[in-house]
């Protein structure tokens, strides 16, 4: 458990969308009714959100081509990356998530393109391993949990672990239900961020131009 007067640890969420054509959509709802600061999405920025029912509008969502870059920007938050998987080397160790000594914010690296092991660019950034231990049978080679549920088990430890706040009931007819946020706000940030990465790109784009206008004789004259 942390500190109570420690500040409250960050929790990164770290997808793969290699492929560019991964549904994301519950992963973004998994990560969003966790609390993530961020959810890191490595590969293509085009993915589906199907299932996600709208979450993807409540959490943070940064794109990075490598995961190179997504560790460089992870370490530079102070965060700890962790890979979730059910399946690694035997000369690989990995830790039951339960039994997990956090430290502090931890950015979890999920194993979704390939359910139950990571690819060697996802274990490459990777500090250590958690699993989530079996008890029942095992039927076939395929994992016997979902990779999502897998990934909700693992986020629940860390939460609990950093004590998140808990999200409060309301009375209802039923059975009662979460309490609703209100719209995001965070949908502005990522309007305002696009706008500054299309700015970028088109200053980028217009300096290219300008150095293909220049003849190199001009540049060594001026130069």
């Amino acid at each position: 458990m942390t500190d109570a007067s420690s500040p409250r640890p960050a929790l990164y969420v770290v997808l793969s969308n290699t492929s560019g054509k991964q549904n994301l959509g519950t992963y973004l709802r998994t990560a969003t009714a966790f609390g993530a600061t961020q959810v890191i999405v490595v590969g293509s920025q085009r993915f589906g959100t199907h299932g996600a029912h709208r979450a993807h509008k409540y959490v943070d969502i940064v794109h990075f081509y490598k995961y190179s870059e997504a560790q460089e920007y992870l370490l530079s938050q102070n965060c700890a990356i962790v890979g979730i998987a059910q399946r690694l080397d035997d000369a690989v160790s990995s830790s039951a998530v339960h039994a997990m000594p956090f430290t502090g914010s931890t950015a979890f690296v999920v194993d979704n393109e390939n359910p139950g092991v990571l690819s060697p660019e996802q274990a490459a950034i990777c500090d250590a391993f958690v699993h989530v231990p079996f008890h029942g049978v095992q039927p076939s080679q395929a994992p016997a949990l979902d990779a999502t549920v897998v990934t909700a088990i693992a986020l629940h430890h860390f939460t609990k672990w950093a004590a998140f706040p808990v999200r409060a009931f309301e009375a209802t007819s039923t059975q009662g239900k979460f309490v609703l946020d209100d719209y995001p706000t965070v949908e502005a940030v990522k309007q305002d961020r696009r706008a500054q990465e299309v700015a970028a790109a088109r200053l980028a784009h217009r300096s290219l131009d300008v150095d293909e206008l220049i003849d190199p004789g001009l540049a060594n004259i001026f130069g």
